[in-house]
């Protein structure tokens, strides 16, 4: 008896899963739960156990495909088996069920063929393209016209997302497209060491790209005396780590501080989709950290705003260390409705950082310094020496303006600068 391993769900976002390697081949033995191959999402990479003891029989798609969730990508049946051939047309069938448009009783009654108009340039055309496909074409700038006499790789012809990637990816298609410089080999030998992209860094590019594409940035700074937080950190490190074995730093409270703050302020808890403004019920809060591998990944606490300050401190812990050592589940990674990011702890006096999208905002904290600070006091004013520090608010100038992004802000300048943290203890 065979059996068919499907690309899994990686969560709720994940629709697809691009696959790195495979770690077994066909005709090889493979025990349950061993790893049978790796994967990577648009938000981690991970191993695939198998969920069947037995022997390879087929491998549906090669090393670099990118497959939709709950494709048959390999076939494990006993020793000797043959595959079915159902699972010939495998690949082609799951194409046809992706690519096959829902009808409305309306559209069903209606002939076959439609004329559907691209908005781009108002040609017409009588072939039909799914959404994906025109929505690809959309981003791209390429009229539906031009892909009329292409022929698909799709059941029946149809034209299909690899088709398109495809003509995309074509020389002629490449000069519009501002990927790189296009640079003669004999000069790349003299510029140094090339090497490709990994996977993860070519996702967090096109998330980047994308984001300043989607959302006008705007950022406002605001100077913060957290002297207060300095203090409590430096007094209760040692009983956290002997009561609760955990490090406290710094990040819990910045948490709690724009937790706070997003109560106050919940347009920054938004985001845009179709026009409209979607309030999300609940605060997910996604912490930014720096891999080994000039990589980067947010995990997302969600259900912040209903975790103390143990709980948050707790998650940030756990997620940082499974996301330095690849641990992380892609549904961990994903959710997030407003994000922090700390350059300040690789030594930087402010970030300012690209929003995590579909949020629309982004804090980034810088370093923390001792400085001269000048303070009123009843005998005039004094110099102080303070631990000071800068927040950065990145913002989508869509929906948030000047006046309540900075608002927000100094609403977290106040939280942390009267700090005591006997909430905490």
């Amino acid at each position: 008896m065979s059996f068919e391993v499907v690309m899994p769900k990686m969560g709720e976002s994940i629709v697809e899963g691009t696959i790195i390697e495979w770690k077994k081949k066909v005709g090889e033995h493979i025990s349950k739960d061993e790893t049978l191959l790796e994967i990577s999402t648009d938000k981690v990479d991970s191993e695939i156990p198998s969920p069947h003891e037995g022997t390879i029989i087929e491998i549906l798609f090669a090393q670099n495909d990118t497959v939709s969730v709950g494709e048959v990508i390999a076939i494990i049946g006993a020793e000797g088996e043959k595959a079915d051939k159902k699972h010939v047309t495998n690949k082609a069938k799951a194409e046809e069920y992706i690519e096959k448009p829902i009808l409305s009783e309306k559209e069903k009654s209606e002939p076959n063929v439609k004329t559907i108009e691209n908005n781009s340039d108002n040609k017409k055309t009588t072939r039909f393209f799914s959404p994906l496909v025109k929505s690809i074409a959309k981003k791209e700038n390429i009229n539906l016209s031009e892909l009329e006499e292409l022929e698909g790789s799709g059941v029946n012809g149809r034209f299909t997302k690899k088709d398109i990637i495809k003509y995309i990816e074509q020389p002629s298609k490449q000069i519009d497209k501002p990927v790189g410089v296009s640079v003669d080999n004999q000069v790349i030998e003299k510029l140094g060491k090339v090497e490709p992209m990994s996977h993860i860094r070519k996702v967090i590019a096109s998330h980047m790209v994308k984001s300043l594409n989607t959302s006008p940035h705007v950022y406002s700074s605001v100077e913060v005396d957290v002297t207060p937080i300095v203090e409590y950190v430096k007094n209760f490190k040692d009983r956290y780590l002997k009561q609760y074995d955990l490090k406290l730093t710094y990040t819990p409270i910045f948490i709690e501080a724009c937790i706070k703050a997003i109560q106050k302020f919940p347009l920054i808890n938004t985001s845009i989709i179709d026009e409209k403004i979607h309030y999300h019920k609940n605060i997910n809060m996604g912490v930014a950290v720096a891999l080994d591998n000039n990589e980067l990944i947010v995990p997302v606490i969600n259900y912040s705003d209903e975790k103390n300050f143990l709980g948050i401190l707790r998650s940030v812990s756990d997620l940082a260390k499974r996301a330095r050592t690849g641990d992380l589940d892609p549904s961990e990674a994903s959710g997030s409705t407003f994000t922090i990011t700390n350059p300040g702890v690789f030594g930087s006096l402010f970030g300012m950082g690209i929003i995590n999208q579909p949020n629309v905002a982004i804090l980034s904290t810088g370093s923390i310094e001792k400085k001269p600070i000048v303070k009123e006091t009843e005998f005039g004013d004094a110099v102080f020496v303070r631990s000071i520090m800068y927040l950065t608010l990145g913002y989508d100038h869509r929906i948030i303006d000047g006046a309540y992004g900075s608002q927000f802000l100094v609403e977290i300048k106040k939280y942390l600068e009267t700090y005591d943290g006997s909430q905490d203890v």
